[in-house]
């Protein structure tokens, strides 16, 4: 309680102790000097008064001018005698001195006002100036900069005009009335072009207009309807680096109520609008090229319900957000070479002006695909190295600016998107430099698309492909087989004798016969079984069976052929059943093609090694044989489809490089698996693991078959 009223009344103690002390030194200066008083002590006391008012104000000051004529009339009017001075002489003297220190008082009064309330704005200007630029959204900067001037600035209305580039007007975005008439006007029917009115003529020239009394300003624009208002107006433009960003306009009822010292203050406030702005309008424009960017980069070929249609448009549509423009297109490389319209779009397209979708030629866009013209900025009224389509269409919609972006996928020009104006327009460089990274964005998006739909193409040639050559190997394996059965039949009866005796040469002529033939059955019976796999339209026959019968089988067909080249064949299979759960016919081919390659790989006499058995749940089966043996490079490929080995021995081998791939088919259809154990010059052994079924325990085992077949 006691301590505001101690802060408050103690600069008037201190301006009264001053004048005391003053006082007290004058009069023991004078008493030292033999003197009857100091000639100067008005003057002095006047300064002191002066200096009490600057530094505490008003009314310590007026304190002390009391104290000093107290002071004075008491200390320094001594009797008339001593002086020889007139008494009224020194009352004026005391008066004079009085009104000397009430004008300093005033003059100090004034100037540390204005002095107060400066230091009080550049505070306000300091504190205010990091809240507009530290925001990055414009309405909210708005907003501050409409407070922030309030508080800096007394003023009774308040307008922020924005640029509108497009437009090529100054449209009100803010507008705070905060005093009559102006809470009846309607400021927002007023749109101002350049030049247009006191913040038209400030936006064109790019410099403040301070008008004392703008009742009688011809310039100033009001709503209609509107009677002139007495006023002061301040419009100062919202500039950074050249460019205009919008007018901040103020009013104050009365004539001269702002001053220049406002319009300093307006300047730099209007400077931290527009550099806030800016801001604002860059991150803006990342955001949404950020944002254009990610949707092109998550387009996929077939995308949305137009597909590849869509997607164009979505590209485009990402062009448009950031360019604003009036007229937009699309043009992509087709598969025929030339470039089709893809989309159109623009804010200003009307129907009766959009493309005719007539396809350019590599040629007509020949000054896009130059690898160094990276963006190409146009004015197609004046341009003469516009192609005569781009300036006939361009010229057709009415367009006064501009811009072609190619879009290129290395040295090939996938595309390209034209934007156009119906009015004089400058992009800035950090503008085109967002276009272009979309641009680049959309190349690769296209390019994906045109590549994926060349990989189609060639997909679905190669499935037509494999479906002819599936239908033909069965057409061709169910026409081989009968003849092949009518020759076999036949090449029989002469092997038996019952057409009656042959020579021996043709006895070998008739063995080779029934050999080649057999081979030739092998590869039929192969060829229907590839193609039975591959379409799945005969699944397989699964049976409990003795995994060790298929393979006695396979080996009883192959063991003519071992005899004729007079090798050997060495069988070791477990005494019990191996029961696996399989169809027998596809089994025991697997088990032909890993026999007869055993075979036609070996060089000389075929040395072939049989073996079966359970292991760990699993019937074990190994083909070994001594031959050629497979190179460690070529066995990861062994079980493709139509792989050969390319080696210099095996040139003269017969095959067709589809029977380990069946092998693979159909143990892998079973459950089982194959692999290999090969070295070069030492032979290969082909192992097959099938799941074993468990036998029951009252079934008694058939006799183990071991066997050897000498040469023939």
């Amino acid at each position: 309680m006691f301590e505001p009223m101690v802060r408050r009344f103690l600069p008037y103690g201190i301006a009264v102790a001053a004048v005391a002390l003053v006082a007290g030194a004058l009069g023991l200066i004078a008493w030292l000097l033999g003197t009857p008083r100091i000639e100067t002590f008005l003057l002095v006391f006047v300064l002191l008064v002066g200096a009490i008012g600057w530094r505490y104000g008003r009314g310590p000051a007026i304190a002390g001018t009391v104290a000093f004529a107290l002071v004075s009339d008491y200390y320094f009017l001594p009797p008339k005698s001593l002086f020889g001075l007139d008494s009224l002489s020194d009352a004026i003297r005391l008066i004079t001195a009085i009104l000397a220190a009430a004008a300093v008082i005033w003059f100090v009064h004034v100037s540390r006002g204005r002095q107060i309330l400066l230091q009080k704005r550049k505070d306000l200007l300091q504190d205010v100036s990091p809240v507009i630029l530290q925001s990055l959204d414009a309405d909210e900067i708005l907003d501050t900069v409409a407070e922030a001037t309030q508080r800096v600035i007394d003023y009774q209305h308040f307008r922020l005009y924005r640029w509108d580039e497009a437009a090529e007007c100054l449209v009100l975005v803010k507008s705070v009335a905060r005093a009559d008439p102006y809470t009846d006007i309607d400021w927002r029917l007023v749109t101002l072009s350049l030049g247009e009115g006191i913040t038209g003529i400030a936006a064109k020239t790019q410099r403040s207009l301070l008008v004392p009394d703008a009742s009688r300003d011809p310039r100033l624009v009001y709503p209609a309807g509107t009677t002139p208002i007495v006023e002061s107006i301040l419009s100062v433009p919202m500039v950074t680096r050249g460019r205009l960003f919008g007018v901040l306009s103020l009013a104050r009822l009365g004539i001269g109520t702002l001053n220049t010292e406002d319009m300093r203050l307006m300047e730099a406030i209007a400077a931290q609008t527009a550099l806030a702005l800016a801001n604002a309008e860059q991150y803006a424009e990342a955001e949404q090229t950020i944002k254009a960017l990610a949707t092109i980069e998550a387009l996929q070929p077939g995308d949305g319900p137009g597909g590849d249609s869509e997607i164009d448009a979505r590209i485009l549509q990402g062009f448009d957000d950031l360019s604003h423009s009036d007229l937009a297109t699309l043009r992509v490389l087709q598969a025929d070479g030339r470039y089709h319209v893809g989309a159109t779009g623009g804010r200003l397209w009307p129907a009766e002006d959009a493309p005719t979708g007539e396809a350019l030629s590599a040629a007509d866009v020949a000054w896009l695909a130059d690898p160094k013209v990276t963006i190409y900025v146009a004015d197609p009224e004046t341009d003469a190295t516009l192609p005569e389509w781009a300036r006939r269409g361009t010229r057709l919609a009415g367009a006064k600016a501009s811009v072609f972006l190619p879009m290129r996928a290395g040295q090939r020009l996938v595309g390209f998107v034209a934007l156009h104006w119906r009015r004089s327009r400058w992009l800035r460089p950090e503008q085109l430099r967002r276009l272009q990274l979309i641009a680049a964005q959309a190349a690769i998006a296209l390019d994906t698309r045109q590549a994926l739909e060349r990989e189609r193409g060639r997909a679905e040639a190669l499935a037509e492909l494999e479906r002819a050559r599936r239908e033909f190997m069965q057409i061709a394996s169910h026409e081989l087989r009968t003849p092949l059965t009518v020759i076999r039949g036949y090449a029989s009866l002469l092997d038996e004798g019952s057409l009656g005796p042959m020579p021996p040469v043709a006895q070998r002529a008739l063995r080779t016969l029934l050999e080649k033939s057999s081979e030739m059955r092998a590869y039929v019976e192969r060829m229907l079984l590839l193609a039975r796999l591959e379409d799945g339209a005969a699944p397989p026959t699964m049976d409990a069976l003795d995994f060790r019968r298929v393979v006695n089988d396979a080996i009883d067909r192959v063991r003519p052929q071992v005899e004729l080249k007079h090798g050997t064949l060495q069988v070791d299979l477990a005494p019990a059943p191996l029961t696996v759960l399989g169809d027998p016919e596809r089994l025991g081919t697997a088990v032909d093609n890993l026999l007869q390659n055993a075979v036609k790989f070996s060089e000389g006499p075929p040395r072939i090694e049989v073996s079966g058995s359970r292991q760990n749940g699993k019937v074990h089966l190994v083909v070994k044989d001594h031959g050629l043996g497979i190179p460690t490079a070529a066995q990861t490929r062994l079980f493709e489809k139509f792989y050969r080995v390319e080696s210099p021995e095996l040139r003269n081998v017969a095959g067709t490089g589809i029977g380990l791939y069946l092998v693979r088919q159909v143990i892998e259809g079973h459950g089982g698996r194959v692999d290999v154990d090969s070295h070069p010059g030492e032979g290969s052994a082909f192992e097959i693991d099938l799941p074993a079924v468990a036998e029951p325990a009252a079934r008694v085992p058939s006799p183990a078959t071991t066997g050897e077949g000498g040469s023939a």
